[in-house]
């Protein structure tokens, strides 16, 4: 018995220090294009950072980024709790119809933040309305999660959070100022149309129309609707959700680009360059397909071309907008779409030099309770 424990012992052993060795004879990667992120490097200690234990953090963190085949072994692991009849796979729900849905819970909701950013917002729309915008002029319009609109598809035991009450809040934090809200057309929608990806956290083209519609219905000017563009579609779309289970068998997309007349003589302008059109195509050969839309995130995009009509909008977002911005491209004279996790300007001067006339906080339900960096929107006054 002795000499098995023995033996036991010395296999395991074996094992760790073979995956060790394999760690660092192994080249480093730098980027991870599943889960489109750089990958921590081999960090390199001094005194402040091995005191602080950063250090240490840094170590953990490039050993799990370098491990060994790291992508093989996710998907593994997805498999065999699969075959284990689990649903819950690295914080995301396997649903019917190929969805995967992002675990967010109660205990996810930071319902302090929550406030702090509604109230951020209001304080802002107030400034707006100092600097001569109209209050009819200014709108929130917060995106529902998947799980709220497809909760029909979520597994039997699925727990999220109460985004119902999340709504109620935000209607009574934008008291005064004009909310849309897209719950029930979004839950009328669904049967017939997919409004989200299956794999990726993001809507479609198809739910970015129809959030715009509700937009532009309650801001009163003429709606477009789905028979004033030409679809192209791209197959082999694989997103952000999929990339946290590595499932071989998971459901792949397309993504759909809405062409209209003139979209291609827009001035499109970011990362310091102009560009013709708000698609970047190169980006459909990568896996994440849904960069195509602008090429990405930026701190500010700024779009000129549209209708002469004296409009000017100012958007304030996160990625979910970028798939909408081509549809509000066509209406408007000039949009400038600030992302403020990169944003460090000064917005009221942006109001002012730019003459906005319209102002849109567009962001995706989960992402807005709990985005620190809608602080931003009180600094640079």
């Amino acid at each position: 018995m002795k000499k098995q424990n023995i033996i036991i012992i010395l296999v395991f052993c074996a094992v760790i220090l073979s995956l060790g060795a394999a760690v660092w004879l192994t080249p480093d990667r730098e980027f991870s294009e599943n889960e489109n992120r750089y990958l921590q490097k081999l960090p390199v200690p001094n005194a402040d950072t091995v005191q602080s234990g950063d250090f240490g953090d840094e170590v953990e963190d490039y050993l799990s980024d370098q491990f060994w085949l790291r992508d093989r072994w996710t998907a593994l692991r997805s498999r065999v709790k699969m075959l284990l009849g689990n649903k819950d796979i690295g914080g995301v729900y396997l649903c019917r119809d190929g969805y995967y849905i992002e675990k967010v819970t109660q205990n996810d909701l930071d319902e302090g933040r929550l406030r702090k950013n509604l109230q951020t917002v209001r304080e802002f729309f107030d400034r707006c309305v100092e600097l001569g915008l109209e209050a009819d002029d200014l709108t929130f319009l917060p995106v529902p999660t998947p799980g709220y609109i497809l909760k029909d598809k979520l597994p039997r035991y699925a727990v999220l959070f109460d985004e119902d009450a999340v709504f109620a809040e935000m209607g009574a934090a934008m008291d005064g100022y004009r909310l849309v809200d897209l719950r029930e057309p979004f839950a009328a929608a669904c049967a017939d149309e997919q409004l989200y990806y299956r794999t990726d956290h993001h809507w479609t083209t198809a739910g970015a129309l129809l959030g715009y519609q509700c937009y532009r219905a309650a801001a009163g000017p003429a709606v477009p609707a789905a028979a004033d563009y030409t679809v192209e579609r791209h197959e082999g779309f694989r997103g952000t959700l999929y990339s946290k289970v590595l499932d071989p068998d998971a459901a792949v997309d397309t993504v759909e680009l809405y062409r209209w007349d003139g979209d291609t003589a827009l001035t499109v302008t970011y990362d310091n360059a102009d560009h013709a059109g708000c698609y970047d195509l190169q980006k459909l050969a990568q896996k994440d397909m849904y960069e195509v839309f602008f090429g990405g995130n930026w701190p500010m995009v700024r779009i000129t071309g549209g209708a002469e009509n004296g409009r000017r909008l100012l958007v304030l977002k996160d990625s979910y907008a970028n798939a909408l911005l081509p549809f509000a491209a066509a209406d408007y004279e000039m949009i400038a779409a600030v992302d403020l996790r990169y944003y460090l300007g000064s917005l009221t001067e942006l109001i002012q030099t730019e003459g906005i006339t319209d102002v849109l906080v567009l962001y995706s339900t989960s992402a807005f309770m709990s985005e620190a960096k809608i602080d931003r929107l009180g600094l640079g006054k």
